[in-house]
């Protein structure tokens, strides 16, 4: 009986966020409701873009699960966190058009034009604080940086598209916006370059490694490049494309988990800010040492277990669709070379498996010795 209430819950608060279900892309994330504005870029060049992948955020899960509960964590919901929050960053980017193609990466892509990468530190529907790092395919550092943002009243119920956090997203694009624009179009081709060279580098090791030089620092740059007619790179470009084309598969896929998510999890993020007012309250009577309190604190009592009561029971339907979702991913079908190939399990195991296909492809198609 209680599972079937809770499932009867579950079913009111979807009904309730169907009207949050309209779409991610198609509201854009570059609309705020206050605050950061997101700066644009509309006249960027095919010589001035760059790509940019953005890895699947590090769930920031301790290892010691007695620390969980204190900290505020439930892993099943935190992991999806992970795949939802950089579909969030990607269409931001989008939104400023100051970038070639933005994918989401289910692991780090080193000869990626652009990484980001991120850490979660904090969330609870009240607070988030993400550790940021950003850098190009040369090994420059562009953004090494914690971003917090906190929800406001007004950022409750979450409008279709939108985000509690959009000015922290804001921020972290406009930076990355101002960095690249402080660079010249010289230096935005190299960078493309050498993620170029990098990536033919990671196929063939004994080929093309004399085309790269490390400095002293260990940043990457051009010795030479190959002729423009090379038939080697012909095939390098081939298979980045192929693997392009698993990643855009993915991207699928994790807009899918977002659509699915959206409603719910901004419920569950809804309620989760109120507890974490309520217990700062709580907390706050405490260190002033209120043992009896004022005149209505039983009503704020049973408010405060009336929040908590319905969080929970949320907080076991995010479990859930989030579980679902970790075990559930659907099988990716690739085609390369005639060949048809059924890739299953996880997104980044499935990543793997594809990348690994792609090297024993070349290895054979050019006749080259594997690298051991």
């Amino acid at each position: 009986m209680i599972r079937l209430s809770n499932w009867l819950v579950f079913l009111c608060l979807c009904i309730l966020g169907v009207t949050m279900r309209a779409g991610f892309t198609q509201a854009g994330a570059g609309a705020s409701a206050g605050g950061v504005p997101l700066r644009t870029d509309r006249q960027a060049s095919v010589e001035t873009v760059l790509d940019v992948g953005v890895v699947i955020f590090d769930s920031g899960i301790p290892e010691d699960e007695s620390t969980h509960s204190k900290l505020g964590i439930f892993p099943e919901i935190r992991k999806s966190e992970a795949k939802f929050m950089p579909v969030i960053l990607r269409q931001v980017l989008i939104e400023s058009g100051a970038w070639g193609v933005v994918r989401v990466l289910p692991e780090v892509l080193d000869s990626s034009e652009l990484l980001i990468t991120s850490r979660i530190l904090h969330s609870d529907g009240l607070r988030l604080a993400l550790k940021i790092k950003a850098h190009d395919a040369t090994g420059r550092l562009w953004l090494d940086k914690v971003y917090v943002d906190e929800a406001s009243q007004g950022d409750y119920p979450v409008t279709a598209g939108g985000d509690p956090y959009l000015d922290l997203y804001h921020q972290v694009a406009n930076e990355l916006l101002t960095l690249k624009q402080g660079m010249s179009s010289k230096e935005l081709r190299n960078i493309r370059q050498v993620g170029l060279m990098r990536y033919a580098a990671s196929l063939s090791p004994e080929v093309f490694a004399h085309y790269l030089a490390r400095t002293e620092g260990g940043a990457y740059m051009l010795a030479r490049l190959p002729a423009e007619d090379d038939p080697m790179m012909g095939r390098v470009n081939r298979i980045r494309n192929q693997e392009y084309l698993f990643i855009d598969t993915v991207d699928e896929q994790y807009a899918t988990l977002y659509e699915e998510m959206a409603p719910t999890y901004n419920l569950w993020r809804q309620f989760g800010r109120e507890q974490a007012i309520y217990r700062k309250s709580y907390q706050d009577r405490v260190t002033s040492k209120e043992r009896r309190g004022r005149r209505g604190t039983f009503a704020a009592m049973e408010q405060t277990y009336e929040a908590y009561k319905w969080s929970k029971i949320h907080e076991q339907d995010m479990d859930e669709l989030a579980l679902g979702f970790n075990n559930e991913v659907a099988p990716t079908v690739m085609e390369v070379s005639g060949k048809v190939f059924r890739l299953n399990g996880t997104l980044d195991t499935q990543y793997t498996e594809w990348r690994d296909i792609l090297r024993k492809i070349f290895v054979i198609e050019t006749g080259l010795t594997p690298d051991a």
